[in-house]
């Protein structure tokens, strides 16, 4: 491939390039329609959020020796239209500004594409309406949803509650498995666990996300990641000012048997205590308004963002809409 600033090579990320890729990223804020912008900073450690996915592949691309992109990918199963697929995610894809519309980010996803090839069924990815560059960069793909998932942001100071449930214990794995699968039967993209894979999600990186950070209570469960030791963030207004800060903490997992809403509710106001007490004031999630957890969320929230959102290889099912469309926070 050719350009005004020379040839474009692509390689493969190791560990060794952390502190590089994570420059690239922090260097190549989101852009929004409304003038704001978003800059996420993974510090020393980019591939912290990697390891909890699991099998996660990362590449960078160099303009003349000069880096200047970075693009991650992984698979994971999932199920669409009652079908198990093997589902090729993108996620964390950056170029840097001074190196955007010179066909880099294509150049990425097509060796991307040849890496995974035969390995997936269909790729997916999730783009917020007010990213204008991203849009564009999907502008034609087919497999859009008629419907997106939408995050959830619920503001510590005013959810905070009591302590709720208890830390749950390898010993806890089928209930804590049979409330999840209850809550989110049917929803487009969500796998129902068994008691191992519940478990090797768990042991990826105990020190992220483990045993610890589920709390079980009678017919309910919330399982926290505390992004916020992690990642940090710096948000500039349409005015151009910045505020720079950690980021909250992220619920992976949650679930509540039938009558036991008020119990999710319960375990979330008090993880949004225990991330006050260290240092954080937000606690996010994914939901859908088909969703069995939707009125729970919504009514806790102080924003809602909706994304859009495609599988360019398998069709929306009928139905999905009433249904849901299940987020693996993992995989975002």
């Amino acid at each position: 491939m050719g350009n005004p600033d020379g040839a474009v090579h692509i390689r493969e990320a190791t560990p060794a390039d952390a502190a590089l890729l994570s420059e690239i990223e922090r260097n190549s804020p989101l852009e929004f329609a409304d003038g704001t912008s978003v800059a996420i900073d993974r510090g020393s450690d980019y591939f912290a959020s990697a390891r909890l996915m699991g099998n996660v592949r990362a590449t960078v691309a160099s303009v003349a020796g000069e880096p200047a992109g970075v693009f991650c990918t992984t698979v994971h199963p999932a199920l669409v239209g009652g079908e198990r697929q093997r589902m090729l995610y993108f996620h964390h894809t950056r170029i840097l500004p001074r190196f955007q519309g010179l066909g880099i980010g294509r150049a990425l996803a097509d060796e991307m594409f040849r890496h995974w090839k035969g390995q997936y069924d269909s790729p997916y990815w999730y783009i917020s309406p007010l990213n204008a560059h991203s849009q564009a960069f999907a502008r034609g793909a087919p497999g859009k949803w008629s419907f997106g998932p939408a995050w959830v942001s619920l503001p510590c100071e005013e959810n905070a509650g009591p302590p709720c449930g208890r830390l749950a214990t390898p010993g806890d794995a089928g209930e804590i498995v049979a409330i999840l699968n209850a809550c989110h039967e049917g929803e487009e993209m969500f796998l129902p666990y068994t008691t191992e894979s519940f478990v090797e999600r768990l042991e990826r990186d105990p020190a992220q996300y483990s045993w610890a950070n589920i709390w079980l209570t009678d017919g309910a469960v919330v399982g926290v990641w505390p992004e916020g030791n992690w990642i940090g963030s710096r948000f500039t207004d349409a005015s151009g000012n910045a505020r720079s800060g950690r980021s909250g903490g992220a619920v992976l997992d949650y679930g509540f048997l039938p009558g036991a809403g008020g119990r999710l509710r319960e375990l979330l106001r008090g993880w949004c205590t225990w991330l006050l007490d260290h240092g954080m004031d937000e606690l996010t999630a994914f939901t859908s308004t088909g969703a069995r957890s939707w009125p729970v969320f919504q009514g806790m929230a102080a924003e809602v963002s909706s994304f859009d959102f495609w599988t360019p290889a398998i069709p929306e099912p009928p139905g999905a809409r009433e249904r849901g469309l299940y987020v693996d926070h993992i995989y975002f």
